[in-house]
């Protein structure tokens, strides 16, 4: 079993972040590696992401499920990727609260993997892991930074 744990500091309100978490065109760009997602039902996701590291590189299948949603300050989700080197299965959860101006992004995840993934040093997929958390949500900050500016400069004629 895998755990990882962080926070994110995102430029923007709540109310501003929470439509893009949910919007597939948004959350595919949040995904590292995402090829194609789908929602194939009101709390269902289903998508493509391309994996590149070393023996555990190829095309997996994911599949997420929201259990839980307190928009815009909470959610929980189950979800599923599985491809040629194994498959990982686990929960998630985020919180959004806003402190002076920004909202900070708590997350927490757990994975049970088998295959092939199953082999590599967990230390070195929680690093990923987080990694390309980060690499999604810094995504995230700079696309809601140019929503913000570009509805301000709007606002000023």
């Amino acid at each position: 079993m895998i755990s990882v744990d962080g926070t994110y500091s995102l430029d923007a309100p709540q109310e501003l972040i929470w439509p893009h978490i949910f919007n597939p065109d948004s959350l595919m760009k949040l995904i590292p590696g995402c090829q194609g997602l789908e929602q194939i039902s009101p709390n269902e996701y289903q998508g493509k992401i391309r994996i590149g590291f070393a023996s555990i590189s190829g095309e997996y299948t994911t599949l997420v499920r929201i259990l839980e949603q307190a928009p815009p300050e909470h959610c929980s989700f189950e979800g599923e990727v599985s491809g040629p080197t194994g498959v990982a299965k686990g929960d998630a959860s985020f919180s959004l609260e806003e402190v002076d101006g920004k909202t900070i992004i708590s997350y927490h995840t757990n994975a049970l993997i088998t295959g092939a993934l199953a082999t590599l040093d967990s230390r070195f997929i929680e690093g990923a892991v987080k990694t390309l958390i980060q690499l999604g949500l810094s995504w995230l900050n700079k696309q809601l930074k140019s929503e913000m500016s570009g509805s301000m400069e709007i606002n000023h004629f």
